[in-house]
Order: structure tokens, then C-alpha cells, then sequence
């Protein structure tokens, strides 16, 4: 049976460790989350294949919806400082200056930026990401291996500064946040909300064994033991970031963070080695509502992956290849241009049976009304005739209405001594037009006033008496008015 329940994974791969935060997202909050993780040496990229293959087999993980992280030590990574705010202009001006932080040609490398923070003079505090092809085309073929194509190819350190941005309360705090994982150490530094170093150590530790006994020592005199390794590391890290940014006062706070293992005595035994206050990152949790409790520790990148997942990443980085981005594109668009062939072709194919079934109802209807047609159309052909012979009746009984009549009616109508005819016609079917001289405008509106009330049952048409136009003109050095009067012949007159 398919699942009906779509799930969505952050991903992260390294020779020692490969684990899973797995969630369903509902309503914009992770559902069902679990952590998930195996453990081993996979030196050889044969043996990362098979074990990777093996834990998506395993985990029946080929439908999920997929975003894998790149650890920082595999990618450069920077926080320089741009003259403009414009996305497009950054992207030109870290493109052209990509080989003065690589020693690779820019066809070499995949390059992305973010922009963290706008100043008022005009420029960007930006972070840049740059991968060379091989590290980002060799996780590819790994992942794809096992049947995954990711959505996005995440930064650790985007996704660390995500989670810290989106989660910590905080903002006015300056803090360190590391992220503890089995291929490296991540630092980064936080000030007032603004994320303003970071730096990745490649390195190889059980956080698990060290977080349940910090203060062990190692196997020899040179061996200074896990924690101990980690405060050294910590110092340096901390004292370049005051040389790079010049910061005298320092970090006070440190937070920590492990995907797989409990924190707590690990940064009471650092706050000791350091004497700076070390605590588990806990509050990363927040993105995680109810779910958190039980996870087996601090899974931040996982954390800053979900928040990219669900769209509220304040900083985003992907890693993944244009040439896949773009192969991904067309294939959806080819995939959205086959859903909508296959829905114009149902709807074409409903609007066929609807047109013939509209025909069928509009020839049945066609049918029942000839018949109809058929039974009823003698007897309207014999009211017809008799309609016509009962007017030839009523003209030969009343024998009113002659032409004789009518001319009797206009000369009735006319004014006494103020109106006169120039011109009378009378033509069958049209009515009666009359041209004459006035005296005055009234005059010809009295005529045509006249001429309307002396209509009756023979002559109802001469209701329809008007002026059709009057004109002022001179006659003999006085002024009268040429006119026309209309009498139109009504359809039922038209015999008359």
C-alpha cells in the first residue's frame, strides 16, 4: 500500500557517522520526528556507499523529500563585507573574487551567497560558500547511489546560524555556539543577533564517550584526553575570531551542541578547563515543539535544515549544481506539462460527451417539437385564413376608411385660413405624407394634433401623425414656415 504520509529528512554524511532528523511536517510544525543513526569507519567511499545505501533500504527512505548537509570543513566558507544590497550585483562581485579564497579556477568550484546584514553605508555583510565541484559531485553519486536526489545541498554553518537566529531569545547576547559531530568541530559567533565568524576543524572523536566522561584522561602522556582537545580547540578558535574582528572583551558564553550525545557534564568540564560559562544549546529545541524530548541530543544543523525546510531559514545556502537545478526544472516542468496534457486531455474528453450529449438533447427536443409542430399546424393554418377573411369582412361591411375618407379627415385637420397644402401623397402599404405652408410652428402642431384625434376604428393609424420637418422661410417679404407631416400606414392596415 503507498504511504499516504509524506516525510521530509536532513541528511548528514561523513566517513564515521550518517544520521537523519526525520519529521512530517503538518500545519508548519514537525510531526512524528525521529532521530536517526549509524555509526562505523567508511574511510573508503566503496564502504560510505553501502553503508548509505543500507540505511535508506533500511529506513525506507527513497520517498522522502530529502535535504543533505555539507559539513563546514569541506567548503570554504566566509563572512566578507560587499558595497551594494543588490543580490544579483553580490553574486558578480563573489563569482569574480572567488579565486582569492580558493586556489581553483572559477569553473572549478560551486559558489553560493547570503546576504546577513545590510548597513547604512550602502554595503552587505554577506556570507559566501565556495565547494569545490569534486566534494559536491562525489556526495551526489554517493546519494544518488542509494536512491536519493536532494532538494537542496545545505552549509552546516547556514544551517547552524538558522537555527541560533530562528530559535535563540537572546538577541542582543554575544555567544559562541559549537556543534559537536564525528568528522569535525564547528565554531561560529554570534554578536547582537548578527552572525559574525565561523570556522570548521575536521577531526576525529566519540563525543558519546567523551560527553559521559569529560575529565578522562588519554591512553599516554601526549594523549590530553577528549575535552581537554576540544578547550584547546575552543581557545584558538576564540582568540582568532578577537584578532579577525579585534573584539578585546572576548566570549563569556559558549553554547554546545551534539547531534548524538548529552552535553551537560562535557560543558561543566570546559567551563572549568576555560573559565567561561559553558552550557548545552538547548534552546534549539524550540523548533522542535513537543517532539525534542526524544531525541539523544542536539542535532543543530538538523534543526537550521527543518527551518529550511519549512521556509523560515534566515540563512540560506544550496550547494547543489546549477546543471542539477536546472535538470530538475525542465523535469518539472515537464512532469507539471504532463499533468496538464492528461487534465486538458479529460477535460476535452468531458466537454466531448457534454457537446454530444447536448445535441442529442437539442435534436430529441427538435423531434418533440415537430410533432407537436406536426398536430397543431392545420389548425393555426386555419385560424390564420379566417383571421384574414374576418378583415376582408369588416372592410366590405364597414366601407369606411376610403381614400376619399382620408383626404376628407386632412383637410378637417387643417387650421382655418392659417395652413395650406403644396403636396399630398397616398401610397398603398407605406401611409400618407403631406407638404404644406404655415403661418407659425403651432399652426403645423395643431395640424398634426387634429389629425391624431380624429383616428378611429378605420383609420387607427392616423395615430401615428408627426412632423417629419418644419423650416422658416420668406414668402412675399413674411415669414411661414414649409413643412411635412407624416401619417405612417399601421401593419394592420396595410390592406386599407
Amino acid at each position: 500500500m503507498a504511504r499516504k504520509i509524506t516525510y521530509t529528512g536532513i541528511l548528514q554524511v561523513d566517513a564515521y557517522s550518517i544520521s537523519l532528523l526525520r519529521f512530517h511536517l503538518s500545519g508548519g510544525a514537525p510531526r512524528e520526528t525521529a532521530f536517526l543513526r549509524v555509526a562505523g569507519d567508511w574511510s573508503e567511499p566503496e564502504a560510505l556507499g553501502k553503508a548509505l545505501c543500507d540505511f535508506v533500504e533500511d529506513n525506507d527512505l527513497k520517498q522522502d523529500t530529502i535535504y543533505s548537509v555539507l559539513p563546514r570543513y569541506d567548503v570554504t566558507t566566509r563572512i566578507i563585507t560587499l558595497p551594494s544590497h543588490d543580490p544579483k550585483e553580490i553574486a558578480g562581485m563573489v563569482r569574480f573574487s572567488a579565486e582569492e579564497y580558493v586556489p581553483y579556477t572559477v569553473d572549478e568550484v560551486i559558489i553560493d551567497q547570503c546576504i546577513l546584514r545590510k548597513l547604512e553605508t550602502g554595503e552587505a555583510e554577506t556570507l559566501i560558500a565556495i565547494a569545490h565541484k569534486d566534494v559536491v559531485e562525489k556526495h551526489l553519486a554517493a546519494l544518488r547511489a542509494a536512491g536519493i536526489a536532494p532538494a537542496k545541498i545545505l552549509l552546516s554553518a547556514a544551517c547552524i546560524y538558522s537555527a541560533a537566529l530562528g530559535t535563540h531569545k537572546k538577541a542582543a547576547e554575544r555567544y559562541a555556539l559549537v556543534s559537536l559531530s564525528a568528522g569535525g568541530i564547528e565554531i561560529t559567533v554570534i554578536d547582537n543577533g548578527n552572525p559574525v565568524f565561523t570556522r570548521g576543524i575536521a577531526t576525529v572523536q566519540d563525543w558519546r564517550e567523551i560527553a559521559e566522561n569529560p575529565d578522562a584522561a588519554g591512553e599516554s602522556m601526549v594523549d590530553m584526553g577528549g575535552a581537554e582537545e576540544l578547550a584547546v580547540e575552543l581557545r584558538g578558535s576564540l582568540s582568532a575570531y578577537q584578532r579577525e574582528m579585534q573584539d578585546e572583551a572576548g566570549i563569556d558564553t559558549v553554547y554546545v551542541a551534539c547531534a548524538y550525545a548529552k552535553t551537560g557534564r562535557l560543558c561543566e568540564s570546559l567551563s572549568r578547563k576555560m573559565d567561561k560559562d559553558c552550557k548545552p544549546a538547548t534552546f534549539i529545541l524550540e523548533a522542535l515543539g513537543t517532539a525534542a524530548p526524544d531525541l539523544p541530543g542536539l542535532p543543530i544543523e538538523a534543526v537550521g535544515g527543518l527551518m529550511e525546510a519549512k521556509g523560515r531559514a534566515a540563512v540560506q545556502i544550496n550547494l547543489l549544481p546549477e546543471r542539477e537545478v536546472e535538470a530538475r526544472r525542465i523535469e518539472s516542468v515537464k512532469r507539471i506539462s504532463g499533468y496538464i496534457a492528461s487534465s486538458a486531455a479529460a477535460i476535452l474528453v468531458c466537454l466531448a460527451g457534454l457537446y454530444f450529449q447536448a445535441v442529442y438533447q437539442r435534436q430529441s427536443m427538435i423531434r418533440e417539437l415537430e410533432q407537436r409542430i406536426a398536430v397543431i399546424e392545420p389548425n393555426v393554418r386555419g385560424i390564420t385564413e379566417k383571421k384574414e377573411q374576418l378583415k376582408i369582412l369588416r372592410r366590405q361591411v364597414d366601407r369606411k376608411g376610403s381614400v376619399i375618407e382620408q383626404l376628407a379627415r386632412l383637410v378637417q385637420a387643417a387650421p382655418d385660413g392659417r395652413l395650406n397644402f403644396t403636396r399630398l401623397s397616398l401610397r398603398r402599404g407605406d401611409g400618407i405624407d403631406v407638404w404644406g405652408r404655415a403661418k407659425s410652428f403651432t399652426d403645423i402642431a395643431e395640424f398634426t394634433t387634429n389629425i391624431r384625434n380624429l383616428a378611429d376604428m378605420h383609420l387607427e393609424f392616423f395615430r401615428q401623425a408627426a412632423i417629419v420637418y418644419d423650416q422658416q422661410t420668406m414668402e412675399r417679404d413674411k415669414p411661414v414656415f414649409s413643412f411635412q407631416v407624416g401619417v405612417p400606414m399601421l401593419e394592420d392596415d396595410n390592406d386599407s
